[in-house]
């Protein structure tokens, strides 16, 4: 098994810098999920990983050991990419083998892991067929076989995933999650969906512009995102944003609306008057309420979408648009307006110059 250390890591094109100064510790045996809108250098930092990428600047370090100028077959790595690159011309059995018969190890050990790989990922029926008789999601295993034979230090995954249909994302998904948990090998996953990212990452690393936004287990990004950013990109529906004022009685601190109306905020923020912020609320952390309430919000509704096991409703409110989501079915109409009440201990405000979260003062 292995670490993966990254310090001070940069890429750049001429004078275009894709990756900039990037610094990351992943755990031996840690499952790393790379996460972050398309273009913010997740699949180059990966590239890097492996040796792919030359870097600009900087040490890639696994297991301990100074990498950056190593070649890739010399990494202890092994990479599972979003086309497959299976031999059309090879059985499932030699695509699994092949790196192992290039390594010249004799044929009855490589019998026996591809054996053994094979067993894992439910692939043993299928050794003898060739790429264009599989299904995609069984191609992916195929893949991922390839990748378990070599037994390497470190797992890389490029979007391994987008190829394939819903039903099949989520049926992989559960596969590799598995597959980690039996073999404990460290591994970094790129993808750019961020359901992905929280059901299969141990840690997540949220990039933007070739930077590290915030990295953590799925629940503190999710429960304490550091910047509006996270907080935007982390979670589904997305996070409701209103923006505001600062309105400060006493140590009392209210959001002015720009309809004028006040929402109460949570104590011992560390905030200003006048201060302009966003207030943040995640739409599954909002009751419906009978009364109008100086923690509440006037919202008419605008669409219902019932899934079966979730109720949203989309609203117009004196500080914009805003979603929510109930596990309970309410009776409620287009049209209607309704009193909405966030719960106090889920709200973020984020700073609006700067985009950072504020936070309650010790008490």
């Amino acid at each position: 098994m292995g670490s993966v250390v990254l310090n001070n890591v940069r890429k750049s094109y001429g004078d275009v810098h894709v990756i900039k100064d990037v610094s990351l510790t992943i755990p031996d045996g840690e499952f790393c999920v790379l996460v972050g809108p398309s273009g913010c250098g997740k699949s180059t930092l990966l590239r890097m990983i492996a040796g792919l990428e030359a870097i600009s600047g900087g040490e890639v370090h696994i297991n301990e050991r100074n990498v950056t100028d190593v070649e890739p077959k010399l990494r202890d790595i092994a990479m599972v990419f979003q086309s497959y690159a299976l031999y059309p011309q090879m059985t499932v059995r030699e695509n699994m083998g092949f790196a192992l018969k290039m390594a010249k190890l004799p044929k009855q050990e490589i019998d026996n892991k591809v054996t053994e790989a094979a067993s894992l990922l439910g692939l043993g029926p299928l050794l003898d067929r060739l790429p264009k008789d599989l299904s995609g999601g069984q191609r992916q295993r195929v893949a991922m076989g390839r990748a378990i034979v070599r037994k390497p230090q470190v797992f890389l995954f490029d979007e391994p995933l987008s190829n394939l249909d819903a039903k099949l994302r989520t049926q992989v998904r559960g596969e590799i999650r598995e597959l980690h948990q039996r073999l404990k090998t460290t591994s970094v996953y790129v993808t750019h969906d961020q359901i992905e990212a929280m059901t299969m990452g141990q840690m997540i690393v949220v990039l933007r512009d070739g930077r590290i936004e915030q990295s953590g287990t799925p629940l503190e990004l999710y429960d304490k995102p550091a910047n509006l950013f996270v907080a935007g990109f982390i979670g589904s529906p997305e996070i409701n944003q209103i923006p505001g004022e600062i309105v400060l009685n006493n140590t009392h601190a209210s959001l002015l609306l720009k309809d004028g109306s006040l929402l109460t905020l949570p104590p011992n923020l560390q905030v200003t008057h006048g201060q302009k912020v966003v207030y943040a609320i995640r739409p599954e952390q909002v009751n419906v309420v009978n009364d109008a309430q100086d923690d509440a919000l006037s919202a008419t509704i605008t669409a219902i979408e019932n899934t079966g096991s979730d109720m949203q409703i989309f609203c117009q409110t004196g500080g914009g648009a805003f979603t929510s989501v109930f596990k309970q079915r309410l009776a409620l109409q287009e049209g209607e307006t309704i009193w909405l009440q966030p719960r106090l201990a889920g709200v973020h405000v984020f700073d609006a110059d700067t985009g950072m979260r504020i936070t309650a003062q010790e008490a």
